[in-house]
């Protein structure tokens, strides 16, 4: 069983004598863990994995963690918050607190509220952060991006699908401890993008297949990518393998390599973190 208090890492560190302007430090930071991949841009190559518990102080962590500390060539960080609407450009101001008003809360005095463009279709995405985790992240590195946990998940996904699919429709699900992303594809478009708490493999399997209820999507038809705390052959996965007959876990980003000494890690949990270089300056 998962202990919620251990760190991981996986390290190939042939290459740790190499200035850190050559990689990239890509982090995934949700409430209880920090996520977090280097990739090393002349080698092409992803040399490290790691998870790291989260205690609401991402300047304790990085002290604590010697590889975090570095003048990356870049730092991309996705911040997972529940809180977050993808919407067309040019038809919503993404820095109005307004737009949250009818389906999201937004706490002014504790969150910023932050946006940013979607490259692979002509949307925008509006989310929050905590405002004490939005100024930690900015002086803990020079040259970083903040973006919503979403933002490299739809990047790679609706550009993979457009490519792939035959037209099948498409749902990719990430399994936090106790909430769930869904997002789903077809006739070229993204339907759906949220998050639900989850209490176990029944909520999953629910809210899924609700989702594809409501969107008319058959799913002995559709293809279902999945990704976190999930694991082929678990609880979660036999059950929603008894509704969807296209099963698989997310792949990391086809163009890039990962060193062949990250062994014995979960794809699930890691693989997903390379979707982050389609969102590099």
């Amino acid at each position: 069983m998962e202990n919620p208090s251990s760190t991981e890492e996986y390290f190939d560190l042939s290459f740790s004598e190499e200035p850190a302007s050559y990689y990239y430090l890509l982090l995934t930071i949700d409430q209880e863990w920090v996520h977090a991949a280097w990739y090393h841009s002349t080698k092409n190559l992803i040399t490290g994995f790691a998870r790291y518990p989260y205690q609401n102080s991402l300047k304790t962590l990085i002290e604590q963690h010697p590889y975090l500390r570095s003048e990356f060539k870049e730092v991309i960080v996705g911040v997972q918050k529940e809180n977050y609407l993808v919407y067309p450009k040019y038809v919503l101001d993404g820095a109005n607190p307004n737009i949250f008003q009818l389906t999201n809360a937004f706490d002014e005095d504790h969150e910023s509220l932050m946006s940013s463009e979607l490259v692979s279709l002509q949307a925008s995405i509006a989310f929050t952060a905590p405002s004490e985790l939005i100024t930690e992240i900015y002086d803990a590195f020079k040259h970083v991006k903040v973006i919503s946990h979403v933002q490299p998940r739809i990047e790679q996904e609706f550009s993979a699908w457009r490519k792939t699919s035959a037209g099948r429709p498409m749902f990719s699900v990430h399994i936090w401890n106790d909430q769930l992303d869904i997002r789903a594809y077809k006739d070229g478009k993204i339907y759906l993008a949220n998050t639900y708490f989850q209490s176990g493999k029944e909520d999953i399997a629910y809210y899924i297949l609700y989702a594809s209820e409501l969107l008319e999507i058959d799913p002995e038809e559709a293809q279902l990518i999945l990704s976190g705390k999930v694991e082929i052959g678990d609880p979660a996965w036999l059950l929603l393998a008894q509704y969807w007959k296209r099963m698989e876990i997310a792949q990391p980003l086809e163009s890039i390599k990962i060193s062949d000494h990250l062994t014995d890690f979960s794809h699930p949990c890691f693989d997903h973190l390379t979707h982050a270089l389609l969102c590099v300056s």
